[in-house]
């Protein structure tokens, strides 16, 4: 019987939800449902609450200072009792950067190779502004055997200012075989899916759609996601609201159902890194407004959807009178989305990259 291929994620498990954390989830059942020649051992490094939930400054440091010691401890125990082929680590970047370092340099010292995932877009602006973020995950990717980013720039900026370091572009990945097919809505309805903080562009967003709803007022916008109270009744409060609907935090099946059921999807985020809302959309056939961040340029050029810039409410006003007066140029920015992501962001595509990664790696024996 074959060698089973010793992996070993260091990585924030769900619950909470986020980003990371879901595609956490994704890798892992895939792994187990459909990779019996793999042996999968997860360092969970979740927080205990989200930001919607209350966490705070004082949280992130004494608490991540007590889990970045036992976290420490568990990954030699680990190493010392099932020695992994390889490690893969996900990071957001701040304050976990130096949890990153120790870790990497202990699986460094202990000749383990290491992919460092980078999940976050704001690469290039701290390496411009040379932040003391941008020192600390220098120090990290310099321990890691490999580094493994999500969107172009990332990568041109890591090539640009650390040319040492060994570094690979991997886009996200979907599960399509879980998502209903794409229906054409006559909803008349604009969907935002996430959390509901200020860096998701929701006040932007607010505004433009005051004076989109002035002409289209048989047109609805629906927010989709967790959002404090207290920020809540600020934008009831701050913002004219008529013809929104906050919907809050939905499970999955009923968030993508939502999503199906609306004729436009938007996400005016100051930040992103490869968002899997956008690719939910574009799995189902929509329309999608987004910002100039992250990875997005990448998964919406070539006409598959509407880049609009940060903080901009007039372009994002622009953008949605557009679509809503052209239905026809919906469809088609739509389709070329589901086409795109079927050839180059179906979860089949994008794991047999990372294996390859990987196996390279360990057969390298590469530090």
């Amino acid at each position: 019987m074959e060698k089973k291929f010793k992996l070993c994620f260091i990585v924030p498990v769900p619950p909470p939800y986020g980003g990371i954390a879901n595609w956490v989830q994704l890798i892992k059942e895939h792994i187990v449902t459909k990779q019996e020649d793999i042996d999968l051992n997860i360092v969970n490094i979740a927080p205990k609450n989200r930001m919607t939930e209350g966490r705070t400054l004082w949280n992130r440091i004494f608490d991540g200072g007590i889990a970045m010691i036992w976290k420490w401890y568990e990954l030699n125990k680990l190493i010392k009792k099932s020695r992994p082929d390889v490690i893969h680590m996900t990071t957001s970047g701040q304050f976990a950067l130096i949890r990153d370092i120790l870790l990497l340099k202990t699986a460094k010292k202990k000749g383990v190779p290491t992919v460092y995932h980078i999940r976050f877009g704001r690469i290039k602006e701290i390496a411009e502004n040379n932040t003391s973020e941008w020192k600390l995950i220098s120090e990290a990717m310099n321990f890691a055997s490999e580094v493994m980013v999500i969107d172009d720039t990332t990568y041109h900026t890591i090539k640009q200012y650390l040319p040492t370091v060994n570094v690979v572009c991997v886009p996200n990945p979907i599960d399509i075989s879980n998502l209903p097919e794409s229906v054409v809505s006559d909803s008349k309805s604009i969907m935002f899916l996430g959390w509901v903080v200020k860096t998701k562009g929701i006040e932007e967003l607010l505004s433009a759609w005051e004076q989109v709803y002035k002409k289209h007022d048989d047109w609805k916008l629906r927010i989709v996601g967790p959002c404090k109270g207290k920020y809540l009744e600020y934008l009831k409060s701050h913002y004219l609201v008529d013809g929104v609907f906050f919907e809050g935090e939905k499970c999955h099946e009923e968030a993508v159902k939502l999503l199906n059921s609306s004729n436009i999807f938007i996400l005016p985020s100051y930040t992103e890194g490869f968002p899997n809302a956008v690719l939910e959309a574009m799995a189902l056939s929509k329309p999608i407004i987004a910002t100039r961040v992250g990875a997005i340029p990448e998964m919406l050029a070539d006409d598959c959807g509407v880049l609009v810039n940060p903080k901009n409410i007039a372009e994002i006003v622009d953008a949605l009178e557009y679509l809503i007066m052209n239905p026809e140029k919906c469809n088609y920015i739509g389709n070329k989305a589901n086409k795109k992501l079927n050839l180059e962001y179906t979860l089949e595509t994008i794991f047999n990259r990372y294996l390859r990664e990987w196996r390279k790696l360990s057969n390298r024996g590469y530090l």
